[in-house]
C-alpha cells in the first residue's frame, strides 16, 4: 500500500504545536520536531542520511535496528506510538520483526522513518526500501515535503488501522530540502490495534491479518477449524515452570522456540512473539521477563541482551537450555553460558527459577535452566 499525503487544511486538529516553520527550514529539523510531538518513544541506529534527524529527534541510539523495532513493538504493547529512525540498509536487519509484527499485530502505532540514500553518499550500495513494504504486506506512505508532520501522522493512522508497522519512507534530497510549512497539526485521537489471538494457528493468524490488511471485518478464527495444533512434549521437563507462569498469570514475552507453543491451551501464556530472538528486547519495553531458548539468544538475542545491560535496564531473561535446537529437528546448540559470561548468568532449576520469578526485578539479571529434551519424544498433536 504506498500512500502519499498532501495537505488537507479543513482537517487540522486542536492541537497545534506553538512553533512556526521558519523560511529555509530543513525537512529533516520539522520531521525531528513532528517525532517528538508525535511519538511517546523513539529508537534509531546512526548513519546518512538520519543522523541529524535522530539526533534532533531525541532518539535513543541502540545497538542494531533489529533491537530497535523490538523496543518498538515492546512499547507498543502498552499502548505507546513509537518512532524507529534508520537509514536504507538498516531496514536489512530489522526485516525479521517486521514481517513477524504483520500476522502477531501490535496495539500502539510503531513507524519506521526509512532514510534512503539515493545518491550512495554514506552508503556502499543504492537500496529502495520501498520493496519492503510489499514483502511485509505493510503500509508505505512516501514523505510529502509539504506536509511533512501530516506525513508522519499518516503514517502512525496507517499502522493502528491495519495493527501493523508502517513505513515512512524519505530520501536524502527530501530530508535535506527546506521547507515553509506552517504551524502543524497533532492528533489528539488514537486508534489501537490488536494483537493475535492466542489459539490461532499460524495458518490462521497469517489469514486473520490478511483479512485486516484488505479491510475485511476481522472474525476471530478458532483453533477448532482446523482441527489440531502441534504442542509440548509429554514429558517436557519445563511444563511445571510454564504451568507455574500460567497459573500465576504472569505476563511474559515468549520467544520462538518450543516455548512457543505453551501459547495455546493448556497455557496459553505469552503476551506476543515477534519472531527469533525477540523476547529480550520487547520484554525490556512491557512485561520485564523474556522468556527464551538457548538457541534463540545465540541465533539474534544476544545483541539486545547486551544492549539491556549496558543500559541496566530492569529486565529477568530466563534462557532454557536443552542444547538443541528441538523445532527444527534436535541439531546440537553451541554452549550458551560460554558467551554470556558478562552477564553473570545463574544456573538453577526450574523451583528456584519459579521463586526468582516471585520476587522484584530491580537490574538485568539472567538466569539458566538446564534439562535434557526427552530421548525419542516429539511434540504432541493435540487435537480439539
Amino acid at each position: 500500500m504506498s500512500i502519499t499525503n498532501k495537505r488537507s487544511k479543513g482537517e487540522l486538529s486542536n492541537a497545534v504545536s506553538d512553533s512556526v516553520a521558519e523560511e529555509g527550514r530543513t525537512v529533516w529539523e520539522l520531521l525531528a520536531e513532528c517525532v517528538r510531538l508525535t511519538s511517546d518513544t523513539s529508537y534509531a541506529v546512526h548513519g546518512f542520511p538520519v543522523t541529524d534527524l535522530a539526533k534532533a529527534a531525541g532518539s535513543m541510539n541502540t545497538i542494531n535496528e533489529k533491537t530497535a523495532l523490538e523496543y518498538a513493538l515492546g512499547d507498543s504493547l502498552l499502548k505507546k506510538r513509537s518512532t524507529v529512525i534508520v537509514k536504507n540498509v538498516g531496514m536489512n536487519a530489522l526485516a525479521d520483526p517486521l514481517v513477524m509484527a504483520s500476522t502477531q499485530g501490535l496495539v500502539g502505532g510503531v513507524v519506521i522513518i526509512s532514510g534512503d540514500d539515493t545518491g550512495v553518499r554514506g552508503t556502499q550500495v543504492r537500496q529502495d526500501t520501498a520493496p519492503y513494504a510489499e514483502v511485509a504486506s505493510v503500509p508505505l506512505v512516501e514523505l510529502d515535503t509539504d506536509a511533512v508532520c501530516r506525513s508522519l501522522e499518516t503514517a502512525f493512522a496507517e499502522s493502528e488501522r491495519y495493527s501493523r508497522v508502517a513505513i515512512l519512507r524519505a530520501t536524502d534530497i527530501a530530508l535535506n530540502s527546506t521547507t515553509r510549512e506552517e504551524p502543524f497539526p497533532i492528533s489528539s485521537e488514537r486508534r489501537y490495534g490488536s494483537l493475535a489471538e492466542r489459539e490461532l494457528s499460524m495458518e490462521e493468524g497469517a489469514e486473520r491479518a490478511d483479512r485486516i490488511f484488505r479491510g475485511e471485518a476481522d472474525v476471530p478464527a478458532t483453533i477448532g477449524n482446523k482441527g489440531r495444533i502441534l504442542g509440548l512434549c509429554r514429558n517436557c521437563p519445563y511444563k511445571p515452570l510454564l504451568q507455574f507462569i500460567s497459573d500465576e498469570g504472569i505476563d511474559v514475552i515468549i520467544d520462538t522456540g518450543c516455548v512457543l507453543l505453551a501459547k495455546r491451551k493448556p497455557y496459553g501464556i505469552g503476551v506476543a512473539n515477534y519472531g527469533l530472538g525477540s523476547s529480550i528486547a520487547v520484554a525490556a519495553k512491557s512485561t520485564g521477563i523474556a522468556v527464551t531458548g538457548d538457541y534463540a539468544l545465540l541465533h539474534s538475542g544476544i545483541n539486545s541482551l547486551i544492549d539491556v545491560y549496558g543500559r541496566g535496564t530492569p529486565l529477568l531473561t530466563i534462557i532454557l537450555k536443552n542444547g538443541k535446537l528441538a523445532m527444527t529437528g534436535g541439531e546440537k546448540c553451541f554452549d550458551v553460558e560460554r558467551y554470556i559470561p558478562w552477564a553473570g548468568p545463574e544456573k538453577m532449576g526450574v523451583k528456584g527459577a519459579i521463586e526468582v520469578i516471585r520476587g522484584p526485578v530491580t537490574g538485568p539479571r539472567t538466569i539458566v535452566i538446564e534439562t535434557e529434551c526427552p530421548e525419542g519424544e516429539v511434540h504432541e498433536e493435540i487435537r480439539y
